[in-house]
């Protein structure tokens, strides 16, 4: 009864305070609307999470049906059609969106995918402010026709809605394919009896970041989802009997065959690297079918999978000139990698800042000890997890572009996160507590410290989902590796808190450390049976946030950014720009024109210090460069570049020099005679102190 007070109540509250929020302009209360939109989006949360809960029984009596109740379905799709018009209203196509977009208005428009007269009509203007242009890797061919690097499914699939509706139409197709991915996932953890773990994965998946950002946002990794989560479906429905044929006969059993091979032969057509996901459903498939019965399994896949091959293929290669579209076949040679780049990419993928998949929802931390427990409970599950998942995540993890590119966070990942999921299910399943296979026994719960972890990251990842959501352009945090939420908070405060935080574009000891120290209480909250002492470990998150600005205020500082919100400019600029193709080959730094300087808080760490900066003169002019440092009014050093000098990326060391009492550090570059003025790149700043 309690819980259905809170189910409407919270129903209540989202439709008010979203209706305020849409409505606030006219109101006249505009500055009202971020706060009005959050309260909404935080009720609507509330309301979909607690009806998620008292649905539990009727799963249970749902147990051994096709599919699950179809309000699993209405659930999700519900939601993210209600965020659409925020959505629109607040952030304009980003990315590879407006890409997408074109080419389904030429699907739907022009019944073609040639988009030479859509630029030149720029058609762009029909769903977004600006007239977009060609994309690196769009063909042109001799007659003028211009193909897009991308492929054609998705657009196809929206094509129809786009006419219809513009651009909330296609949103709303990515909503049902979002929905339909959610509802399917629910049906693929049906191996658990426990209904309890299902809605667990099931919730964690559907209504936290990332997969909520992208249920609002044009991207074919959605599609893929769908087809993926589809593909392990129809697989189980083939192989329900232990590998033996399932009771369908007939046209039903053909028609899940065609089916699941249709499937598996579209999603390389989305996207090529997509084929690795697809390889490994496929053979899972052949693994669970019994003996006698996988050449028919090959024969079919072989059949609709190589020509399917081959025509990808082909289609690359008249688009972009090569088989591999706008790839190489070096990015397939992983084993050519340094370890040092695969760990650091595999670690951004999870735990960068801007990133990372625990960063914008802490609540897949849960993973880690997911894995374990897989490993106790479900080895078979964990296995074929491992293989959808892992050469995925090392092929991204190899890139240089692991981060997915302008785009939200885990984009490239997004395909494998529906089968993560299936690894929190044995995590929270309640088991026998008497021996196993002992009759009349008790049931045991989750680890009470896996129940109170599991409580606190979903408060942290319910705020975060609220943010992403009132503030959707913050999820494109491609700037200096911090995330938007942080840059405001350094820029207000003047502490410099990405240092303390993991970044795997700006490695430092945070980006081993504090992940290392997050799986471990994860891992640890799996062995508390005791409420006391999980509640405590709970609690080391929340804790650890709230001490993230005093550990700024009170650690030395031995690095400078000076990209940083935390540090003041005068003058300059970001360098490369925020949107440079493959921006990770170049080191992040900031550009001091002559007559410039910055100014950052140092919390000392001796009577002494040493710099080391890493920098390049930017030359306008032949004119000789000089860079002064200062504290506390009190030179510590200069560097000085003649004309002529080497003008490439080097190290320069200043001497030891007496640090100054509660001084900031400033770097200044003198200005010069006349115009056009030069300029220091500056990277970073090392401090040794003494």
């Amino acid at each position: 009864m309690v819980r259905r007070g809170i189910d409407a109540w919270a129903l209540g509250a989202a439709v008010v305070l979203g209706a305020t929020a849409l409505a606030a302009p006219i109101l006249g209360i505009a500055a009202w609307q971020p706060a009005a939109m959050a309260g909404a989006v935080a009720a609507g949360l509330l309301y979909v999470v607690c009806r998620v809960l008292a649905l539990e029984p009727l799963l249970e009596r749902a147990a051994g049906a096709g599919r699950p109740p179809l309000v699993f379905l209405l659930l999700p799709f519900g939601f993210y059609l209600s965020l659409i018009p925020w959505s629109i209203q607040e952030r304009a196509p980003d990315g590879d969106e407006p890409w997408f977009l074109l080419t389904t208005h030429s699907i739907a428009h022009d019944f073609d995918l040639d988009l030479a007269n859509n630029y030149r009509n720029q058609d762009s203007l029909a769903f977004m402010p600006r007239a977009i242009e060609p994309q690196p890797g769009d063909r042109e061919t001799s007659d003028g026709t211009i193909r897009a690097r991308h492929g054609a499914v998705l657009q196809a699939v929206m094509a129809p809605a786009y006419r219809l509706g513009g651009r909330a139409g296609a949103m709303v197709v990515i909503a049902a394919l979002a929905a339909l991915g959610a509802w399917l996932l629910l049906d693929l953890t049906a191996f658990s009896p426990d209904a309890r773990a299902r809605l667990a994965a099931y919730a964690t998946f559907s209504f936290a970041a990332p997969f909520l950002i992208y249920s609002q946002q044009i991207w074919a990794e959605v599609a893929a989802v769908l087809l993926a989560v589809a593909a392990f479906r129809w697989i189980g429905r083939l192989t329900a009997g232990g590998g033996s044929p399932t009771t369908e006969t007939g046209r039903a059993e053909w028609a899940t065959w065609a089916l699941l091979a249709l499937s598996l032969a579209v999603l390389p057509a989305i996207k090529l690297r997509l084929a690795l996901v697809s390889a490994a459903l496929a053979l899972i498939f052949v693994l669970r079918l019994a003996p006698a019965h996988r050449r028919r399994g090959l024969l079919v896949l072989a059949a609709v999978g190589v020509p399917s091959a081959v025509l990808v293929l082909w289609s690359n290669r008249t688009v972009s000139g090569s088989v591999l579209g706008m790839h190489s076949w070096a990015e397939l040679e992983v084993y050519r990698q340094p370890i040092s780049q695969l760990a650091l990419g595999m670690n951004g993928l999870f735990f960068d800042l801007a990133y990372g998949l625990v960063a914008c929802a802490p609540i897949w931390l849960l993973l880690f000890p997911g894995v374990l427990a897989s490993f106790r409970r479900n080895r078979r599950l964990l296995f074929e997890v491992a293989l959808i998942a892992v050469p995925t995540l090392l092929l991204v993890a190899s890139r240089r572009e692991w981060y997915g590119g302008w785009s939200p966070p885990f984009r490239y990942g997004l395909v494998v996160l529906p089968f993560l999921a299936l690894l929190l299910v044995p995590l929270f399943e309640r088991t026998a507590a008497g021996r196993e296979g002992a009759t009349g026994s008790a049931t045991r719960s989750p680890a009470a410290g896996i129940v109170a972890l599991a409580l606190a990251l979903a408060l942290l990842s319910g705020a975060l989902t609220v943010l992403f959501v009132v503030e959707p352009g913050w999820t494109y945090n491609l700037a200096d590796g911090r995330h938007h939420f942080l840059h405001h908070l350094e820029a207000r405060t003047g502490l410099d808190l990405g240092r303390l935080l993991p970044s795997a574009t700006r490695a430092r000891t945070a980006t081993w450390l504090l992940p290392a120290l997050a799986v471990v209480v994860a891992i640890l909250a799996a062995r508390l049976r005791r409420r006391t002492v999980a509640a405590a470990c709970a609690g080391m998150p929340v804790l650890l946030l709230a001490a993230l600005p005093l550990l700024a205020d009170s650690l030395p500082t031995r690095h400078l950014e000076i990209e940083s919100a935390a540090v003041h400019r005068t003058g300059g600029n970001q360098e490369p720009e925020r949107w440079t193709l493959d921006r990770t080959r170049y080191p992040e730094a900031w550009v001091l024109p002559e007559g410039s300087r910055a100014e950052a808080a140092v919390i000392p760490g001796g009577d002494r210090v040493e710099l080391t900066v890493t920098l390049r003169a930017i030359r306008n002019r032949p004119a000789p460069l000089t860079l002064i440092a200062l504290a506390g009014g009190q030179e510590l050093g200069r560097l000085t570049f003649a004309e002529g000098s080497d003008d490439g990326w080097q190290t320069r060391t200043l001497a030891a020099a007496q640090w100054p009492a509660d001084a900031p550090l400033v770097l200044e570059v003198p200005p010069g005679d006349v115009a056009p003025a030069n300029g220091l790149a500056i990277d970073r700043v090392d401090l040794r102190w003494d």
